[in-house]
C-alpha cells in the first residue's frame, strides 16, 4: 500500500455508529429496522442527513451523500460508519474524496457490494482498515450476521478463524486482505482507484451473476495483469450465480477452470456478503489462507 495502515478504535457499548448512504436510494422502514438492531447490540444510531433523498436511483445528489460521509469522520461522537445499503453510486464520490479526511480521522466503515469501491479506496489511498460486513437494511433479516458484527468491531477475536465451504487449489499463503464484489472490482479497472493484488489475499463474491459473465469478470482481472501475483483467492457464496436450466455449467465450474493452472491457494464459499453473509471480513489486515481456512494473523482495530 502506498500509505501506512490504520486501524480504527474498537467500539464499546453505548459507542454512537452512523448510517450513511453513499450508494443507491434506501427504503425508510428498512433503515429504521437496522437501526433497531444496532440498538439491541447495545449501540447508539445517528442517521445521516442525506440517508432519505433521492436523486433517480441514488440517495441524493454526489455531493449530498459525500457531505454526510464528511460529516460522519469528523465528528468525534461517531466511532463507526455503516452504510445503509449498496446498489449503485459509491464509486461516483471517489474523485470527490479527500483520503485525507480518513487519515485524520481514522474510524470503523463497514458495507459490501457497491461500497467495495468505498472500501478499497479508503484502504489504498488513507490506510484506513475497513471492513466488509452486513449494512443497515439487511441487519434485522440476519441476526447472526448482526451478532458477528458486533463481535468484529468491538474486538472479540472469535471469528478470527474463518471457513469457506470448499478448496479450489490446496496450499497455504500469508497476505494482506483485499476485494469484495468482483463486478465492482471489475468496474475499478482502467481507474486511478482500482486494486492493487500484488501480494495480496484477494476476497471475491457476486451475487445473481451468470456463470459466464462471472467466467468473462475472472478473465478481465486476469488479462489486466491482476491474478498474476496474487499470494491466494478466497470466494464467496456467490448466491444466484447459477446458469440457464439447458446449461451444465456451475460458478464453481467456472472458478475451477479459471485457476486450474494457479500455484496459490483458491478458495471457495466463504460466508460474506451476498448470500448467508454472516461474517465481517477486515480489509487491509495480514492473513492466512490455508486451504478452506482463512485465518486473520493480526487485529483489525488499534490496540
Amino acid at each position: 500500500m502506498s500509505v501506512p495502515t490504520q486501524k480504527p478504535a474498537p467500539l464499546r457499548r453505548g459507542d454512537l455508529i452512523g448510517i450513511a448512504a453513499p450508494a443507491a436510494a434506501v427504503d425508510a422502514a428498512a433503515v429504521a429496522t437496522g437501526v433497531r438492531a444496532l440498538e439491541q447490540l447495545g449501540f447508539r444510531v445517528h442517521v445521516g442527513n442525506a440517508v432519505f433523498r433521492r436523486a433517480g436511483y441514488l440517495a441524493g445528489r454526489d455531493r449530498e451523500r459525500l457531505d454526510d460521509l464528511v460529516e460522519m469522520f469528523r465528528n468525534a461522537e461517531v466511532k463507526a460508519i455503516v452504510a445503509a445499503r449498496g446498489g449503485y453510486g459509491s464509486g461516483r464520490l471517489l474523485p470527490l474524496l479527500d483520503p485525507g479526511l480518513a487519515r485524520e480521522h481514522p474510524k470503523i466503515v463497514v458495507g459490501f457490494s457497491d461500497l467495495t469501491f468505498l472500501l478499497n479506496d479508503l484502504l489504498q489511498r488513507a490506510g484506513l482498515v475497513t471492513f466488509h460486513g452486513p449494512m443497515a437494511t439487511s441487519l434485522a433479516e440476519h441476526p447472526q450476521a448482526a451478532a458477528r458484527l458486533a463481535r468484529a468491531l468491538t474486538g472479540d477475536r472469535r471469528d478470527w478463524n474463518l471457513s469457506a465451504r470448499d478448496v479450489i487449489q490446496p496450499g497455504t499463503a500469508e497476505g494482506v486482505t483485499v476485494g469484495g464484489c468482483l463486478s465492482v472490482l471489475v468496474a475499478m479497472l482502467g481507474t486511478p482507484y482500482a486494486v492493487e493484488t500484488d501480494g495480496r489475499i484477494l476476497f471475491l463474491e457476486d451475487a445473481n451473476e451468470k456463470p459466464f459473465r462471472v467466467d468473462r469478470m475472472l478473465t478481465q482481472l486476469r488479462q489486466a495483469g491482476k491474478l498474476d501475483r496474487v499470494a491466494g483467492v478466497v470466494f464467496g457464496e456467490m448466491p444466484g450465480c447459477v446458469a440457464h436450466p439447458d446449461e451444465a455449467v456451475t460458478v464453481r465450474d467456472v472458478v475451477a477452470e479459471a485457476f486450474a493452472g494457479a500455484d496459490y491457494p483458491v478458495a471457495f464459499g466463504l460466508p460474506t456478503g451476498h448470500g448467508v453473509g454472516s461474517v465481517t471480513l477486515p480489509l487491509g489486515i495480514r492473513a492466512r489462507l490455508a486451504g478452506e481456512r482463512l485465518t486473520l494473523l493480526e487485529s483489525p482495530l488499534a490496540e
